[in-house]
């Protein structure tokens, strides 16, 4: 399905399970596309919910971009709920789609049902993650080989065949300006100062296979959102829904179920 947007751009999303069903849009990560979640897709249309899964603009089928903005990508996922008259849902976001989630959070509290942010951030704030994020701007501008070797080397066959297989496909075309572009926003990326602002119930999950470093960017968004469940994915890193789906999926499934 698609539509186009106020700032006429072509969005691609689908839509799986009973339109009665509790809304739960779910947002993919950095240089990936809607079927990052084919095993949530899989399993969550059987426990009644109404699944919109979009490829986000300058990934998979969506329009490619000559300027990426993390508060589109909010507005685009507005606007998706609207064309389907869906007043509220849950928000699911990996990684760059976590940022997703906070700004639409932020920026649409009264579309906001439950957040769930997973191995993500609210800030580039501090010299390590900055070069990190701009390293890996570098590694894509002028080694993009260097990426495709890493991907091999975190998601190894005997490790996780079915991500390393899916992270292949994607990469193999992906547009390198686009992905460029999304890295740069992300690399600015700041909406610390504007999560008390959130008021829907938030789950942040985070895997501890990356370390403090992940682990302590995880924890500064669960300090920020007042009341935030925080929760930690052994064995899980980005992105825990394809690397620890059991352990990713009872406690997104159960968080959202809950009555709060």
């Amino acid at each position: 399905m698609q539509i186009k947007t106020s700032d006429n751009i072509v969005l691609n999303f689908e839509t799986y399970g009973r339109e009665s069903g509790k809304a739960l849009v779910l947002l993919h990560g950095l240089g990936a596309d809607y079927k990052m979640w084919s095993p949530q897709i899989e399993k969550y249309a059987g426990h009644e919910f109404f699944l919109i899964v979009p490829d986000m603009r300058g990934h998979g089928k969506s329009a490619h971009v000559n300027n990426f903005h993390i508060y589109d990508c909010a507005r685009d996922v507005s606007e998706i709920l609207d064309y389907l008259n869906i007043e509220k849902a849950n928000i699911a976001g990996v990684s760059m789609g976590g940022t997703i989630a906070q700004q639409f959070a932020c920026d649409f509290p009264h579309k906001t049902e439950k957040l769930v942010i997973a191995d993500s951030f609210s800030a580039v704030s501090t010299w390590q993650e900055k070069m990190r994020g701009w390293l890996q701007w570098l590694t894509i501008k002028i080694f993009p080989r260097l990426l495709t070797k890493s991907l091999e080397s975190v998601y190894s066959k005997n490790k996780h065949p079915e991500t390393l297989k899916y992270f292949r496909e994607s990469f193999k075309n992906v547009d390198k300006e686009q992905l460029l572009r999304v890295r740069a926003a992300l690399n600015k990326f700041n909406i610390t100062q504007r999560l008390h602002e959130v008021l829907a119930p938030t789950l942040i999950l985070v895997g501890d296979g990356f370390g403090e470093f992940a682990l302590n960017m995880a924890q500064k968004t669960a300090d920020a959102i007042p009341g935030a469940d925080f929760q930690i994915l052994a064995g899980g890193f980005d992105p825990s829904n394809l690397v620890v789906p059991r352990t990713f999926d009872k406690n997104v499934l159960e968080f959202i179920k809950r009555n709060n």
